[in-house]
């Protein structure tokens, strides 16, 4: 495996390319790539050969949080791969000299904006969905690696709220009120979810040991 250093090209690249004010990459890549360092050093303390009492019960929870964090860190980059902010620029110069050709125009704005908004929200879900995760780690897993455990809920956590205030901004520009009340709740849902999610981490993390 090839060691990676903060010199290391791609590393500089991303962070270059966050950066430029004219780059597609927004705050919604920025917060999903939190989730996925999140998720990654959750993947790092699964494959601990250590467990909290290295039992059978412990090693098959973390086992099956494994695969889910792995399936979670790919949807994760296929949420922030997308080519949103092309197809916004796309709509934008679509003609709109005549009646119909701005009503076309506004009804692809309005997909491309909700499309953009769907991306944040798949965000958070799936930094919902880590944190969930994130519970059984911190549970199973060897006390020592709590710290850990608390940076990668921090990572997904920043994760989940940048990927909030993202999509809430984008609301007020979308014309379907069905589909905007519809997002509103689940924010406030994904929002109660992962309060109390964690919250029960915490509780482990600060639980004296036996």
């Amino acid at each position: 495996m090839t060691q990676l250093t903060f010199s290391h090209g791609s590393l500089r690249d991303f962070l270059a390319s966050l950066a430029a004010a004219e780059a597609p990459q927004d705050a919604v890549t920025a917060s999903g790539i939190a989730a996925g360092m999140g998720t990654a050093l959750l993947q790092f303390i699964t494959a601990l050969p250590k467990t909290r009492s290295d039992s059978l019960d412990d090693r098959k929870a973390l086992s099956a949080a494994a695969t889910a964090l792995d399936e979670i860190q790919e949807q994760l980059l296929e949420a922030v791969d997308t080519e949103t902010a092309v197809k916004v620029f796309a709509a934008r110069q679509m003609p709109g000299g005549t009646a119909t050709e701005r009503r076309g125009r506004e009804a692809a704005m309005q997909l491309a904006l909700r499309t953009a908004a769907d991306v944040p929200l798949e965000v958070m879900r799936l930094s919902t969905h880590a944190l969930v995760q994130a519970q059984i780690v911190v549970t199973h897993s060897l006390r020592a690696r709590a710290a850990d455990v608390e940076l990668a809920v921090a990572l997904i956590r920043a994760a989940f709220d940048g990927a909030r205030s993202n999509l809430e901004a984008k609301l007020s520009s979308l014309t379907d009120v069905v589909y905007a009340e519809r997002v509103v709740e689940e924010i406030a849902h994904l929002s109660d979810e992962t309060v109390r999610t964690v919250r029960a981490i915490e509780v482990v993390v600060k639980r004296p040991s036996a």
